[in-house]
């Protein structure tokens, strides 16, 4: 139970890094973080597109470099084909520069 708890609140902050660089693009409409299996998963909903983009499969770790942490996401699995190619092609990982605060919480 601890452990969902923990997932709920952290899902909140990193939705507050995430949300901004998704804005121009769309709407995440549900997020969910599984911090023992490292998996994140969400349902976005992108302007101009009439059913919403499902990202699942998407796993994490954390990345340290100097003073700055990262949350490096690797994996995703998108529900348009389109997409998904893009991704592989051009984005096999994600770098999210994420604040302090959230580096005990993901670890």
């Amino acid at each position: 139970m601890f452990s969902r708890i923990k997932d709920a609140a952290l899902e909140k902050a990193i939705l507050m890094v995430v949300k901004p660089k998704i804005e121009r693009y769309g709407e995440i409409r549900s997020f969910s973080l599984d911090t023992t299996a490292r998996v994140i998963s969400a349902e976005i909903k992108l302007r101009g597109e009439p059913i919403p983009v499902i990202v699942s499969e998407a796993h994490y770790e954390l990345e340290k470099a100097g003073a700055e942490n990262y949350l490096i996401v690797s994996g995703i699995k998108l529900s348009r084909e389109w997409a998904q190619n893009i991704l592989e092609d051009h984005f096999p990982e994600i770098k999210l520069k994420i604040p302090e605060y959230l580096v005990p919480l993901i670890g």
